[in-house]
């Protein structure tokens, strides 16, 4: 599992993502929505990389993170657990 925690204007986003790739992607659509109204007029780099460097560069608070993290036990326990609601 991979996390992606993206923290901007003093706002926290957490999604869980099946790869690298997934959450590398999810970063620039979350980028590419937001360009003109943090970057203005500045055209976006055509790296993704540098694209990324330039967004969070603007405000010294901001960053992102994208983390492999292992959440087997979490699922085994997940999996054994049982729906406690009652219908």
């Amino acid at each position: 599992m991979t996390i992606l925690a993206i923290i901007t204007d003093g706002t926290h986003c957490l999604s869980l993502h099946h790869s690298h790739p997934a959450a590398w992607s999810q970063l620039m659509s979350f980028i590419d929505a937001r360009w003109s109204e943090r970057m203005g007029s500045t055209a976006p780099p055509a790296d993704d990389e540098a694209k990324a460097q330039m967004f969070f560069r603007h405000n010294d608070d901001d960053l992102y993170a994208i983390v492999d993290a292992d959440v087997s036990e979490l699922q085994e326990a997940l999996g054994s657990a049982s729906d406690p609601v009652i219908g």
